[in-house]
């Protein structure tokens, strides 16, 4: 691994410039298509790139590596040119400065578990819609060293899910921002993907 600099040259959706401030809590929800996953993998690649920084990305049931973002999280070092800087393993991703990315189901952890993660900076939930509360109680407390920041993206199933209750309920976490994206949104949206939704537009306005 490689730690001679690299300029990097980030293009951030303009919904997304709030999301640039340092809160513990950041959620981004929307639609398919708003970016809202391409956004929290550049920001954790660069977080470890700019120092060491511990990064567990979550999602409620992982049954295996290719079920986690691993691989857009490869497509963003790559993007960056940063792949002489990273380690990148079967399970883990490792950074020259010392920082660890590694990719984790919330089914793996129970109240004794958990706790490793107690050391971790950033915590990314990924398809924060399926998260149960039972999940949120335990995880919220666990990722507690200090400047640490929790991540949540996820597509709006119903008002009662866990992850809407806590940022678009009635009593949203102090330090915290919710931003929503939509497919209009994204100025980088593929057009095989504008195609799909215009066809899909047609067949069901709603």
């Amino acid at each position: 691994m490689s730690e001679e600099h690299v300029a990097i040259n980030r293009r951030v959706p303009e919904v997304f410039l709030p999301a640039l401030q340092p809160v513990r809590y950041l959620g981004l929800w929307g639609g398919r298509g708003g970016a809202k996953s391409h956004f929290c993998a550049e920001d954790v690649v660069l977080a470890m790139y700019e120092k060491p920084t511990r990064v567990v990305c979550i999602r409620e049931v992982q049954s295996s590596i290719r079920e986690s973002v691993r691989q857009l999280v490869i497509d963003k070092i790559e993007q960056f040119n940063l792949k002489p800087f990273f380690n990148i393993l079967d399970d883990e991703i490792r950074s020259a400065n010392n920082g660890l990315m590694i990719f984790k189901g919330m089914q793996s952890y129970n109240a004794t578990n958990i706790k490793s993660l107690e050391g971790y900076d950033i915590a990314w939930c990924e398809e924060a819609q399926t998260m149960s509360a039972l999940s949120l109680r335990m995880l919220r407390p666990t990722i507690r060293k200090p400047g640490s920041r929790m991540i949540f993206s996820w597509n709006p199933r119903h008002p009662t899910d866990p992850v809407d209750m806590l940022f678009r309920g009635p009593n949203p976490p102090k330090n915290s921002i919710c931003v929503k994206s939509l497919w209009s949104d994204n100025p980088f949206l593929p057009q095989e993907l504008r195609d799909e939704m215009e066809r899909d537009y047609l067949d069901n306005p709603a």
